[in-house]
């Protein structure tokens, strides 16, 4: 085939992304996740009266568990589609793509299917914020030292 065609077939199906669309849409589910994430924190201390950092921490695994339920039924990853970074960048996102890989490997049994393909998308995601957060708290560590930060 001559690059030149194979350059137009590519063209014309190459898909085109309505970059303001996606944007909006990636805001609007973050805010939406956001408000569920307050409601939730609000349920836990408010109703239940929770010690509002026990509230943070059951919204957080309360959005994790509803993100592994929704991937284990197939239905996050349609909303991650629709939504985009919206949904794929918060804990949720961490939640689904463990969950995923753990479905994936489900059929090599438990322990190396599930348990060996847990890790292998979220491992990359731990490794460099655990790098990060290292260095951070170096660089933090000489601030405090040289006085700048009190």
């Amino acid at each position: 085939m001559d690059k030149e065609i194979f350059k137009q077939i590519v063209k014309e199906n190459k898909t085109k992304n309505n970059i303001i669309k996606d944007g909006l849409l990636a805001f609007v589910s973050g805010g939406i996740l956001g408000i569920i994430s307050q409601a939730l924190i609000d349920l836990y201390h408010l109703t239940f009266n929770f010690e509002l950092s026990l509230a943070y921490s059951l919204s957080s695994v309360t959005l994790v568990f509803l993100a592994s339920v929704l991937t284990i039924f197939g239905l996050y990853n349609n909303l991650g589609q629709l939504f985009g970074a919206g949904l794929f960048v918060p804990i949720t996102g961490f939640s689904n793509s463990m969950v995923s890989e753990s479905i994936e490997g489900k059929s090599e049994g438990l322990i190396y299917g599930i348990g060996f393909r847990t890790f292998s998308l979220a491992g990359s995601v731990i490794v460099y914020g655990l790098l990060t957060s290292s260095i951070c708290c170096i660089i933090y560590y000489f601030f405090l030292l040289g006085g700048v930060v009190i």
